[in-house]
């Protein structure tokens, strides 16, 4: 689980950085990092033209890499029975 590729990293788009303050465009960084800012940014200091959906981070404003696309963080096989994530 300590394998670097299996970090998800997220970048944010050049067209949304002005929705994004202080988020450098085009650098990857830790996924949940990134969305820890973005969240407490957002309750600092809403953005009027950005409102939070059901993601902290949004499809059309980042990029992703590497990691579970779906987020959910994977939780390891305790026998040998139990269903491969």
């Amino acid at each position: 689980m300590g394998d670097k590729s299996a970090m998800r990293e997220a970048r944010l788009r050049p067209e949304f950085a002005a929705l994004y303050p202080g988020l450098e465009p085009g650098a990857w960084e830790d996924a949940a990092v990134l969305a820890e800012h973005v969240l407490s940014e957002h309750l600092l200091r809403p953005s009027p033209g950005y409102m939070l959906s059901d993601r902290v981070l949004a499809r059309e404003h980042f990029d992703f890499r590497g990691g579970d696309p779906s987020g959910r963080p994977r939780i390891a096989r305790t026998r040998r029975t139990d269903p491969a994530i």
